[in-house]
């Protein structure tokens, strides 16, 4: 009917009004802050971005891997581009790094909602520089 319709437009745009929009800059060869804690359909937007790039796809000695949330959409952005996710409406940890300078640990993490995917991760028993950027949000979570 006409009024579920209205109820359902209006409790949309009172959802969407409440999202967040959260700002991450880069930083020489960091991203600040380096956890985001945000809500399901909330965005992250990275500024100062001149030299950096934002990607989800870690590739390792296994090939392309992404470490996000199941059912989520990873994202890549152009290099030295600032730029801002969709909206996040799958609830889990978004791992991100940036290329040219994730041989320097440059890479961050958004929590969206609940953390679901964190056990997933941890049990992938990752090294190095990803294993710090886990080891980042495991203390955010607690």
């Amino acid at each position: 009917t006409l009024t579920t319709a209205f109820l359902g437009a209006s409790t949309l745009f009172a959802a969407s009004a409440m999202a967040e929009t959260h700002q991450v800059n880069a930083s020489l060869t960091s991203f600040d802050p380096l956890v985001v804690k945000a809500q399901p359909g909330d965005q992250v937007t990275w500024g100062r971005m001149s030299g950096h790039l934002v990607n989800t796809t870690f590739t390792d000695a296994d090939g392309e891997q992404q470490y996000i949330p199941e059912g989520a959409t990873g994202f890549m952005s152009q290099m030295g581009d600032n730029f801002t996710t969709d909206p996040l409406t799958v609830e889990g940890v978004y791992l991100y790094k940036c290329d040219p300078h994730w041989g320097a640990g440059m890479g961050g993490a958004i929590i969206v909602g609940e953390p679901t995917n964190l056990q997933a991760i941890v049990d992938s028993k990752p090294k190095g520089a990803l294993k710090r950027l886990v080891k980042k949000v495991e203390q955010a979570t607690k």
